[in-house]
């Protein structure tokens, strides 16, 4: 029975309950439909800017590559200003979608900057037309910036279909490889646009042109002084730079700017191309290759502007981007040049400062990333202890191990190479191309960089058709050999070699093992350099055939040389370049696109990978 005098507070109390349960109810259904419609806004501006990106992008490409760069048309101006506007509204409305969702703050920031860079390039281009008409420096840093903006977020969503790409699982080497392909394709198509050159080039000249500008070789079928104009050399310098250092170096930190993290998949992936033993410190390592890049480069056209001067340029503006893009083309051993003789050229042939400054960021290049910092360790260790010595500090930092058995071997190899390209450079060219220089420091300098040329450089400070047949010889076995593991050189590697070598001499001396600095070299690594070998000399000699067959003309050894630089990515040659047919030039293209990713790799590219056998069958020794 009800007690009636408590009736209504009872009333009371479930009208406050039912209210708070109402209010609980429908505080979750806006929660849920706020969540929703933030799921909803992320997936369709995750779609829509990587589309409008795309856009701008080829609206940019099409006002740079069939327009003066000091004019800017009013239907582009429209274009981009519509794409702007609804490119920093979907940038701001991902921006709020993409709070609710855990991410590191980092990323957060980041997307933050890339909708407050949308609204700065949106006054920008206003800005950039209103100048215009005027034609002046100011709307020239203007329209370069705006479009350097464009060419950033266009990048960093671009990223995106990496991340997608990684999520599938795919073999890392076909990864490698289709990266590879793909920005030669993407270079090929912008050489070919008629602001990139004065004349014109056909299809097939643009192709091998942007192959060895992406596989950083320096072979030419066309000059690319007298060819190519201001925007067709930034082309150049842009693929030399992304194809030293490759294509998913720079979308992996992108990638992982703007998600914040890295799948497995890719730094799986990401861990096999850059010979790291780890995966968890693969986007630090990223990080530390473009960083230790552009600081050498920085450094290196500081020093190329500071020996250079009014006989390569009178203009300071060209000076500069002169030094940009020869300490670029070093560093990456690419070997390219805006002067029509390189670095043969008169005013520069004896230029013994700008050779050495040349030289050594080749070598800084072609060195490998992980032995770069292999030794930074140590001397950064060093250096602390011996600090720490000075303040009587008794604390020491153990450096067992630091330096790895890879980097030892690789820089073992490369002096042993440098010293034997030295000594027989210095023997061989006494009375031949060493004759021009008069000099002991310019014989020096000249035989030094005639030692690091052939280690997939492609500079030439001397006539290499004047070179005795001793020196071409030596020429063919340093161009093999190429540069050490994880650098901007191609070749079979110094490594490779220096396991082949002390293999050979393991079952001369009848060892049952092959050891080097107390280490065991595994199995695994022995059969991996033998086969590099192995394919390597197919590849080569296969071409070599081909090429002889439609240009035996040439002479079989100016084909070979062509043949090995080509392959080892080292960029010179005998002068038979220009004047082979197109099938032989459609087979370089192959051969420079092979040694820069690699033979094997492209093989196992193709090939589907069988893992670990789960048998074993009865061992036989085999007759030889």
């Amino acid at each position: 029975m009800i007690n009636l005098p408590r009736l209504p507070r009872f009333l009371a109390r479930y009208r406050v309950l039912a209210k708070r349960l109402l209010t609980e109810q429908v505080i979750h259904q806006t929660k849920f439909l706020v969540l929703h419609t933030l799921r909803i806004t992320l997936r369709v501006t995750d779609a829509a800017i990587p589309a409008l990106s795309l856009l701008l992008m080829g609206t940019v490409v099409y006002d740079v590559g069939f327009r003066a760069f000091y004019s800017f048309g009013p239907r582009i101006y429209i274009i981009m200003l519509v794409l702007l506007g609804l490119l920093r509204i979907l940038m701001l409305a991902r921006f709020v979608a993409e709070l609710p969702e855990k991410r590191k703050i980092g990323s957060h920031i980041f997307s933050f900057v890339l909708v407050v860079l949308t609204f700065y390039l949106y006054d920008l281009l206003k800005l950039t037309a209103q100048t215009e008409p005027l034609r002046t420096n100011e709307f020239l840093m203007r329209k370069l910036l705006l479009y350097g903006g464009v060419l950033f977020i266009f990048s960093t969503e671009a990223s995106d279909l990496l991340r997608f790409v990684y999520r599938r699982s795919l073999n890392p080497a076909f990864l490698f490889v289709v990266s590879f392909a793909a920005i030669i394709i993407v270079g090929t198509l912008l050489l070919l646009l008629p602001r990139a050159t004065y004349d014109g080039i056909t299809p097939l000249e643009a192709l091998f042109t942007a192959t060895s500008a992406v596989c950083v070789t320096g072979l030419l079928v066309v000059d690319t002084a007298t060819n190519f104009t201001l925007m067709g050399k930034i082309i150049l310098l842009s693929l030399i730079q992304i194809g030293g250092l490759g294509i998913m170096t720079f979308t992996a930190l992108l990638g992982y700017l703007a998600a914040g993290s890295v799948s497995i998949q890719g730094q799986l992936a990401l861990k096999d191309m850059l010979y790291s033993k780890r995966i968890n410190n693969v986007i630090q390592l990223v990080t530390r290759i473009i960083a230790v890049t552009f600081f050498f480069e920085f450094i290196g056209a500081i020093l190329i502007n500071w020996s250079v001067g009014e006989e390569v340029a009178s203009d300071e503006l060209d000076l500069l981007f002169f030094s940009i893009f020869h300490s670029v083309s070093a560093f990456c051993n690419a070997g390219f040049s805006t002067l029509p003789n390189g670095l043969y050229e008169e005013p520069l042939r004896f230029n013994y400062a700008l050779h050495f400054i040349i030289a050594t960021l080749v070598v800084l290049g072609g060195m490998g990333f992980p032995i770069t910092f292999n030794l930074f360790s140590l001397i950064r260790i060093r250096a602390m202890n011996f600090i720490r010595k000075i303040l009587k500090n008794p604390k020491r930092e153990v450096y067992t191990h630091i330096i790895h058995v890879s980097s030892k071997l690789a820089i073992a190899t490369s002096g042993i190479l440098l010293a034997f390209g030295f000594v027989t450079y210095l023997i061989f060219e006494q009375h031949g191309t060493l004759a021009q220089h008069p000099t002991v420091w310019g014989k020096i300098v000249t035989a030094l960089f005639g030692a690091v040329t052939p280690r997939t450089s492609g500079f030439n400070t001397v006539d290499f058709t004047a070179m005795t047949l001793p020196t071409v010889m030596v020429y063919l076995l340093l161009m093999w050999i190429g540069a050490s593991p994880g650098s901007t050189g191609g070749g079979i590697k110094t490594t490779t070699a220096a396991v082949a070598v002390l293999n050979v001499a393991s079952v001369a001396r009848r060892k049952n093992r092959t050891e080097v600095f107390r280490t065991q070299i595994s199995e695994s690594s022995i059969n991996r350099a033998f086969a590099i070998i192995v394919v390597s000399l197919l590849v080569m000699g296969l071409a070599v055939l081909l090429i002889g067959v439609n240009d035996s003309d040439k002479g079989m050894l100016r084909i070979a040389f062509e043949v090995f630089s080509a392959f080892s990515t080292a960029g010179i040659s005998l002068g038979i370049t220009q004047d082979l047919s197109m099938f032989s030039k459609a087979v370089l293209i192959v051969v420079m696109f092979v040694g820069r990713v690699g033979a094997l790799t492209v093989i196992m590219a193709l090939v589907h990978q069988a893992g670990r056998l789960p048998y074993q069958y009865p061992r036989e020794e085999i007759m030889f």
